[in-house]
């Protein structure tokens, strides 16, 4: 059974009746999920709650992790990385007032001596009048995202493990090792993965694919 990681606590439900006479129903949910990262240690997430305005690392992370630490923002466009620094007063420098949006991946480091713990936070995604949130990305080669919504997901359970072609590829940070493990497409026998791999809420991952893919993906809750 899916499990939900995003703890959700559904803070108002309110139908009106606008001024045309069309009645309007709002879903207000907000939730998060927790990230746990050794000292030195790196995690690699991705935002998966809707923000309250524009969202930086200073509102996803703030103060969650050690001055020092660092923040490797994956720019898909370019395929490099924006890089910040948390500084002491300051918060996150250059690249952390960048916006991020659900799906982004980013590598966190925790540059401290003991385990921090990371929650992000945010609304629910879910538009109630136009039907299940579908959230979009073009991938084409190498590509870090995230599953875009607060929920583990069996990895082929996803529109974008089905649409990507034979001989591409999948790549899960361990972060027991601290390496990937990769996983390919096998023509006519599908993923080599072990069987319910999930990707976890909050976790971004890399996949190599061999054209381009439009990946649409649809909230697999109701609220």
């Amino acid at each position: 059974m899916k499990k939900m990681l995003a703890v959700v606590m559904v803070v108002g439900l309110i139908a009106a009746v606008v001024a045309i006479g069309q009645e309007v129903t709002s879903v207000n949910a907000v939730g998060f999920t927790k990230i746990e990262i050794g000292p030195g240690g790196l995690a690699l997430v991705a935002p998966v709650f809707e923000s309250f305005g524009d969202a930086t690392l200073n509102d996803i992370v703030g103060d969650q992790l050690p001055n020092g630490s660092t923040a490797y923002i994956f720019d898909r466009a370019s395929g490099t990385y924006k890089i910040s620094t948390k500084l002491k007063g300051t918060g996150w420098d250059a690249a952390g007032t960048n916006t991020l949006f659900r799906g982004d991946a980013l590598w966190l480091r925790n540059d401290g001596s003991v385990t921090a713990t990371v929650s992000m936070m945010g609304e629910v995604p879910y538009t109630y009048n136009d039907g299940k949130t579908t959230t979009v990305y073009s991938i084409e080669g190498v590509d870090a995202v995230g599953y875009a919504f607060p929920t583990d997901v069996v990895w082929t359970n996803t529109v974008l493990a089905g649409a990507l072609a034979s001989g591409d590829l999948l790549y899960i940070f361990n972060t027991g090792t601290g390496s990937f493990d990769p996983y390919t497409k096998l023509k006519g026998t599908g993923w080599d993965t072990p069987a319910g791999l999930t990707i976890e809420a909050g976790r971004a991952f890399f996949v190599n694919s061999s054209s381009s893919i439009d990946w649409t993906e649809i909230a697999p809750y109701d609220l």
